[in-house]
Formats: C-alpha cells, structure tokens, sequence
C-alpha cells in the first residue's frame, strides 16, 4: 500500500510542478521540482536495495551448494584414489607375473585374481550440477570475487573435454583384452565373491576371495594371459595412465581444498 501511494504522488507532484510554472511562481516550481527528483531517487535507492537483497540471498543459496558439492566431490576423490591404489597393487603383481613369472604370495589363483582386478576402473566425475545451472542462468556475476569466479571456472573444466578432464575417464584396452582372455566361469566368480559395490556412491570393493579352481587351472590361464603378444604391454600403458590420473586427482583435491576454504570466506561477507 505504501508503495503504491507513493507511486501514485509522483504524477500529482509533476501536476504541481507544471501548473506553477505556468503561474511563473519559480520558488514554488523548484520547491517541487526537488520533491519529484528525490521522490524518484529514493524509489530507485529502494529498488535497488531490495534487488540487492535479492541477489545476495541467491548468491549465499549457491555459496551453499557449492559448497555441499565440493565436500562431496572430495569425498568420492578420496573413496577413487584408495580403489585406484589397489587397482595399482593388483597391476604391479600382474606385471611382475608377465615380466619374471613371479607368483603374487605364491598362489597361482590370485596371481590370476591380479590380472583380473588390474583391470577394474573408477572413471571420476565431478559433482557439477549447481554451477552448470549458475552458468546456464547467468548468475556467475553474483559472485563478486572475479578471482573465485575464474578459480571455479579452471575446476570445472575437470567435468568438461580437456586432457586432464579425459584422464580422469578411463576405458582401458588391457580390461577388454583381460577379460577376453579369462574363462567365463572364472570372471562370474570373481564378480560375485571378489567384487562388492556398495551403496554408498562411488564405493567399490576389490576382495581378496579364494580360489574357485585348482592351481593347475589357474596356471594354464596364467599361461594365455604370457602368452598374449600385447596383454602385458597393454597392462604397462593402462598402469602409465592410472599413475597419471593419481597426480591429476591428487591436484584436484588440492583445488577444492582451496575453494572450499574461498567460499566459506564470500559466505561469511
């Protein structure tokens, strides 16, 4: 109601203001001339203030859910690199096994179980959906700080197309080629007592699981997989490229670190 009154005697007020230049009465005509300046400066000043308001609701609304997914997103690093790194171990038995015939702990069974498992993956994605939507909205501007804007731009680009975003997805030639190698009945087995997924996002388990088939059947697939003219060199990039991705994460983590701590900072302006 009150906005409306006002609203409603800025015209009565310029109703004055050209009667009493007609009347060549300047004071009076100043005197009002004034009032309608100010009365139209004040709205604005209202005006802007609510939008400000505005804005720095919906700013602290995505300083929050930014937040949210930096925390998550370093969660499901932390939950990669520790299935990377025994992905990693897995490979290092199976290699030694393809380059000097050693035996992980001794058992051709899980000397098997490792070329198997160097073959498991956990592609890595960022939990990018609020800033697609302040992207896609327009609303990177409500972050003030130009420096926190081009710092949440470079941290995105993990979730796009560029190379280090491409690391982190893998789709390795040595997994097709290990599971071509290995006999059906193995690979159901290992994928119902060596293998658990949680419910937890992005949680898999490799299980140290025992052996399904005696040491003479496990020797005889040991032998296909030396066999194979390009499995171990295959095994060797796709182990090349899992190190790789280690120390792309790793510097991932170090960038969310750093902008978790920026935006707890703009939450607090």
């Amino acid at each position: 109601m009150a906005g409306n009154s006002g609203n409603a005697g800025t015209p009565m007020r310029t109703a004055r203001l050209v009667a009493r230049l007609r009347e060549h009465d300047w004071l009076a005509a100043v005197i009002e001339l004034v009032i309608v300046v100010v009365g139209i400066l004040i709205a604005l000043q209202v005006s802007n203030w609510n939008q400000d308001r505005v804005d720095h609701e919906r700013a602290q609304s995505y300083y929050r859910r930014l937040h949210a997914d930096l925390l998550a997103d370093r969660r499901a690093m932390d939950l990669t690199q520790a299935f990377w790194t025994k992905v990693g171990r897995y490979g290092d038995a199976a290699m030694a096994n393809g380059e000097t015939g050693k035996l992980a702990d001794g058992s051709e069974w899980k000397t098997v179980l490792a070329w198997y498992q160097a073959g498991q993956m956990m592609p890595f994605e960022l939990s990018d959906t609020t800033y697609n939507e302040m992207r896609s909205g327009g609303d990177l501007a409500l972050i003030e700080d130009e420096n926190l804007r081009k710092q949440l731009a470079d941290y995105y680009r993990l979730s796009g197309t560029g190379v280090v975003a491409n690391l982190l997805r893998h789709d390795p030639v040595y997994r097709l080629q290990v599971r071509g190698l290995t006999p059906w009945p193995v690979q159901q087995y290992i994928w119902s007592h060596c293998f658990n997924e949680t419910s937890e996002v992005m949680t898999q388990q490799l299980i140290d699981c025992p052996s399904p088939i005696g040491e003479q059947q496990a020797a005889a697939i040991l032998a296909g997989y030396r066999q194979s003219p390009t499995l171990l060199d295959n095994l060797r990039a796709w182990m090349a490229i899992l190190q790789v991705s280690h120390y792309a994460l790793a510097n991932a983590r170090e960038d969310d670190l750093r902008l978790t701590a920026e935006i707890e900072a703009a939450q607090k302006r």
